[in-house]
């Protein structure tokens, strides 16, 4: 599809093709988002052709899983046909619409949001020389076994985008009172106990704002009134794991957007929770939040710019949002002052820009590194020749295509003669834990991995006498440390280098 042209913004691209597959699972596929409503198209058909082809249910599996070879080729052929033929028409004809609500400046990542007239919230990248549309979703309050009507997604998008574009106290605190306002009686339903309680918890948050403390008292007393048997109802409706979950999840993703909704839903949770006797459970949750938060890289201080705005409207009165917000916001300097740091990064201007930024997951080089290397001779021997056998090259063309090869490049290897047991990881950008790959590196010289021309892997191999138990790469790299015959490496591979090695 062409690109729309913005009054002011000029032409904005739809989700480039890339993150399409990501994002038409994540949100396209969602029931609670209801796309159907807004495309006229039989999204649950959809859905579960694209589940048949991945092998995971959308229910149980909010992440795309990753996918290689001939599945992932036709899942993402799937999925970015069901992008250009119905998600990307739907939010493309809202965002034109000229009843569409856009911020008025950009912000500190360079990027507009708006809310069309059917509540989708769309965030553009402003670039040259083409902005771009980052991604498309439909806000819905974070509860679960919910159904929300039209009307009540409505509601909650206003919110939402009034909420998350205020940068100060001035602009959200209008939209707490008006919300305290229209929650005036004692609610007979999950949802109403919902409206009710976010409004007396965002209340609570400001209510040193006069606006806010006269509507405050009313909401208060029809909460007083609400039977215990709601309570635990909309208690139990609060999904701390899962939110958890997708808190760790975004901290891995390449872009910000997915934390920053993270964020916004914690937000609201914590305020809801503490309205409803939730509090150990929301309390659980910040503690959590505080462990995974120092993996926020520095180029994502922008986060940090929504924590201050939001210490600054509610006076920083002590309560979990705060405690979530001031997480935030010391993770955020934490990783500034790393990335600024003398001892890490050179002083000259000139060194600087010959080094480049070491990468989230560089944190994984040091770990192997420190390991004590106390294995055999040929266990030694053997990882040495099997990290130095790893190749990269560019994908042939297809059959039957233009005869050009695209842009993705192909990481192989295989195992030297005589291997002991052995594990094998890939760590990117979008996978900064390790994504296992070992029986994919086998004698038949498997593929291992795919890669962008812009992108870079690392590639771990640990090999022991014994075998290796732990799951996942963390856990192999924990057991190697208490063992004496265990060694590791890892090798990094960018296509950009290869390039540069075939000249």
């Amino acid at each position: 599809m062409s690109a729309w042209t913005h009054p002011s913004l000029g032409p904005v691209e739809l989700i480039p093709p890339k993150l399409c597959p990501k994002k038409v699972w994540q949100h396209f596929y969602d029931p609670g988002e209801h796309w159907e409503r807004v495309c006229a198209v039989d999204v649950t058909v959809m859905r579960r052709e694209a589940e048949a082809i991945v092998g995971a249910a959308r229910a149980t599996a909010r992440e795309l899983p990753r996918l290689a070879g001939e599945r992932w080729r036709r899942a993402r052929d799937l999925l970015v046909a069901h992008h250009d033929g119905d998600y990307a028409p739907a939010y493309s004809l809202e965002m034109s619409s000229p009843e569409t609500m856009w911020t008025s400046s950009m912000d500190g990542a360079h990027r507009h949001q708006a809310l069309t007239p059917r509540s989708v919230f769309i965030v553009v990248q402003l670039d040259r020389p083409r902005s771009w549309v980052v991604t498309a979703f439909r806000p819905h309050p974070p509860v679960q076994d919910v159904e929300w009507d039209e009307a009540e997604l409505r509601r909650h998008g206003v919110w939402y985008f009034r909420k998350e574009t205020g940068v100060n106290v001035d602009d959200l605190a209008p939209a707490v009172a008006e919300n305290l306002r229209r929650v005036s009686r004692t609610p007979a339903t999950t949802k109403e106990l919902w409206w009710l309680a976010s409004a007396v918890g965002y209340g609570r948050l400001l209510g040193h704002v006069s606006e806010v403390h006269d509507a405050l008292p009313a909401a208060e007393a029809a909460l007083s009134g609400t039977p215990d048997s709601l309570l635990e109802e909309l208690r139990r409706a609060l999904d701390w794991q899962q939110l958890a979950e997708r808190l760790a999840a975004a901290l891995k993703e390449a872009r910000s957007e997915d934390l920053e909704v993270v964020l916004a839903e914690a937000e609201e949770l914590l305020a809801v929770g503490a309205v409803v006797g939730g509090e150990p459970e929301a309390e659980a949750f910040c503690a959590e939040a505080e462990m995974l938060l120092p993996w926020l890289p520095a180029e994502w201080a922008h986060v940090a710019d929504r924590a201050r705005h939001r210490l600054r409207a509610t006076a920083a009165q002590p309560s979990l949002v705060v405690r979530l917000w001031s997480a935030v916001e010391d993770a955020a300097t934490a990783a500034l002052a790393r990335e600024v740091a003398p001892a890490v990064r050179p002083a000259s201007r000139l060194v600087d820009a010959l080094i480049p930024q070491q990468p989230r997951w560089s944190i994984w080089r040091d770990r192997i590194a420190d390991l004590a290397e106390r294995a055999t001779a040929a266990a030694t021997s053997w990882i040495d020749r099997s990290i130095e056998g790893l190749t990269i090259a560019p994908l042939a063309p297809t059959m039957g295509g233009s005869g050009v090869a695209n842009d993705e490049w192909a990481v192989r290897g295989r195992p030297a003669p005589s291997a002991p047991h052995y594990r094998v990881f890939v760590v990117d950008e979008a996978y900064p834990d390790g994504w296992e790959v070992t029986e994919q590196f086998t004698d038949a010289d498997g593929e291992l991995w795919r890669l962008d021309a812009d992108e870079q892997a690392l590639v771990v191999i640990i090999a022991g006498e014994r075998p290796l138990v732990g799951v996942g790469m963390a856990q192999v790299l924990n057991e190697a440390s208490t063992r004496d015959d265990v060694v590791a490496r890892a090798r990094e591979l960018q296509p950009s280098h290869a390039t540069k090695a075939r000249r």
